[in-house]
Parts: C-alpha cells; structure tokens; sequence
C-alpha cells in the first residue's frame, strides 16, 4: 500500500503520548473528556485488530500516571514508556521499542498538540513512518495552539484524520466479526471536535 492516506491494519500501530493525571487537569473539563473517549475507541478497535498499542509519560514524577480509563482499557500490556524530551524519539527506551514494533503507519493521540505530540510526529515523519494525527483525540490548553498544530502538522507531511474515519479504514469493510464489536462504539459519541 503506498497511499499516505490509507490505513492498513498489518502495517498499522497506535501510540499514545502523554495522557496523564496532571497535564489532563490543565485541560479543559470538556475537551479532555471527549479526547480521552475517543482515544478508548481507538484503543478498544486496536486490541480488536490486533493494532500494537505503545503509550509514553512525560516526567511521571510530576505530571503523574495515564489516565485511569486508558490504562484499564489497554489492560495487561500497559507498560507506558517515560520520558523527558519533548519527542519521544529523544528516549532511547522508546526507540527501541518503536523500531522493534516494526509498523509503517502510526495513529497518534495525546497531549499537547503542539509540543510533544508535534516534536514526536515530527521525528517519525523524518524517520520515513506515515503519521495519522488523531485531531479529535489530541489537545492543547488553548485552542489556538491546537488548531496551529494541526496545520503545522499537515504542512509537515502528517496525515490529519479522526477517530471514525481511522477506524473505518481499519475495518474496511461491514459484516466482520471485527465491525460487530468496533461500530457500535460510534453510535453514541460526544461531539467530534476536542476544541
């Protein structure tokens, strides 16, 4: 598959950056619960797919642990990578774990557009990995840096999607096994936009 725009599940991964207790409590109440939803679909449709999940922290330490419902969602696998660099290309740890996952397209969601998530995407892009940013299930502190993130982001090379059209794209088709447990988690959502 060579287009930039299409998701392949076999070739596809999901990482999560930096959704955690202290930065989430920055956010705004209602931004931060829809972003958090959407980011339990995409995790609930990957453990469906068998999509490999990987999930850094920034400084734990201080800005604490994931956020609770991920981290139950993820379940026994939940081994978040921490860090210290804005990009977590910069951690070593991370990688390793990256490169040895061995996926062509990566679905990002996280906490904040515009500093770890740009300077992470930012990293992969130039590593050759086709980045999908999750716009409704990443988020600032302020809309402004949001919505520059995104174009920045899309005049960088990432592709910027959503959650729906993501996971669609993943199914590819109706009437699998698959699509029965995924599409229902569509019918009652918050609204699309986190900002």
């Amino acid at each position: 598959m060579s287009n930039k725009y299409l998701l392949d599940p076999a070739e596809t991964m999901f990482l999560i950056i930096d959704v955690q207790v202290n930065l989430a409590t920055a956010m705004e109440k209602e931004v931060i619960s829809i972003v958090a939803s959407n980011i339990n679909i995409i995790v609930k449709a990957s453990k469906e797919l068998n999509i490999p999940i990987l999930c850094t922290e920034q400084y734990p330490k201080g800005l604490g642990p994931t956020l609770n419902s991920i981290v139950k969602n993820i379940g026994n696998s939940f081994k978040p990578v921490e860090k210290i660099g804005f990009s977590a290309c910069s951690e070593p740890a991370f990688q390793n774990l990256f490169t040895n996952i061995n996926k062509k397209y990566v679905m990002l969601a996280g906490i904040e557009s515009h500093v770890c998530v740009l300077q992470t995407t930012l990293d992969l892009l130039e590593q050759g990995y086709i980045v999908h940013i999750m716009s409704d299930a990443v988020c600032s502190r302020y809309k402004s840096d949001w919505k520059n993130a995104m174009e920045f982001l899309r005049g960088a090379g990432a592709v910027i999607s959503t959650t729906e059209i993501a996971i669609f794209q993943l199914l590819q088709k109706a009437g699998t096994p698959a699509f029965k447990a995924i599409s229902p988690m569509f019918k009652k959502r918050d609204d699309h936009s986190p900002v």
